[in-house]
């Protein structure tokens, strides 16, 4: 006998962060994803456990050097994981320092192999 569908929707409408946390093959055992606080001036970067102001262009600069750091390390040890939530906290940090005028496309995640 065939299982009823769930009723994805109204499911997530009912579930409480933790509830989400415990059952998410991605976050169960691993840190917070990266979140920006309520009012968007900080933001957590869960790549680094660390968190940031986000109107800071040289903390944020700083920042993609200790992510890039991390990635590299993840991907000697063949840590996807690690590697995505790295790639995933790069780009959102670029966003940030694009809106803030920054250089961002200075800072590269992977070297251009040309």
């Amino acid at each position: 006998m065939a299982e009823k569908e769930i009723n994805w929707d109204k499911h997530f409408s009912k579930l409480t962060w933790n509830d989400v946390y415990e059952n998410s093959p991605f976050f169960h055992g691993q840190r917070p994803p990266t979140l920006f606080s309520p009012d968007r001036t900080r933001i957590y970067i869960s790549s680094l456990d660390l968190e940031f102001a986000t109107d800071n262009a040289q903390e944020l600069a700083d920042a993609l050097e200790d992510i890039k750091s991390t990635f590299d390390m993840a991907k000697r040890s063949n840590g996807y994981y690690k590697m995505a939530m790295a790639q995933s906290d790069f780009s959102a940090l670029q966003g940030l320092l694009s809106e803030l005028g920054a250089d961002e496309a200075s800072h590269r995640l992977v070297e251009d192999s040309v």
